[in-house]
């Protein structure tokens, strides 16, 4: 998938501007894809080049006029005929499993270090989830309705972080009873 289509999604659940898309990204699709705010900035102005989206000038006090990005006609067409389409499966592409693949050059308080810094950071996106997902249970029933299949994509998240974080305390249980032995 490239960046395109997770932008021509989130607009069309709602007009925006480049700064609310990214917030919106943030609060979203960021537990599965991940974009620079330069990268969100190239794509925009891209799809607008192609047709895919309208661009209208918001006047603001003080500040250059903001850009409010929507699909058109075409753009709703083009995710239309995208998200009917098979996806392929990808693999896991995360650099810590290539430095773990190479951890016998670690000793083994190191590999329990990096193994711990690793947990952390998945714990603060566990918690982030969660915290996502409270606010989508307290929208409104009809939203909740209507992407109930957006929602299912953070549960998958959160899970994805429970099985990492059960993971990597299995992995510190081995090297302690390596440890021991």
């Amino acid at each position: 998938m490239s960046l395109r289509y997770a932008v021509l999604t989130l607009l069309d659940i709602e007009p925006g501007s480049g700064y609310d898309l990214k917030r919106r990204f943030e609060r979203s699709v960021s537990h599965f894809w991940s974009a620079s705010h330069q990268q969100m900035y190239r794509e925009l102005h891209r799809l607008h080049d192609e047709g895919l989206l309208d661009c209208t000038e918001q006047p603001q006090a003080g500040k250059p006029d903001k850009k409010i990005y929507s699909l058109t006609d075409r753009g709703r067409q083009v995710l239309k005929e995208w998200v009917q389409r098979p996806a392929p499966a990808q693999k896991i592409r995360e650099p810590f499993l290539v430095q773990l693949f190479a951890g016998h050059h670690l000793s083994r308080e190191q590999a329990r270090e990096a193994v711990q810094r690793q947990m952390e950071q998945h714990r603060a996106l566990l918690a982030a989830y969660l915290e996502q997902n409270e606010k989508v249970l307290k929208r409104d029933p009809q939203l909740q309705r209507r992407y109930w299949l957006a929602h299912q994509t953070l549960l998958l998240g959160i899970e994805a972080e429970k099985t990492w974080l059960a993971w990597g305390e299995r992995v510190l249980r081995e090297l302690d009873a390596q440890e021991a032995e």
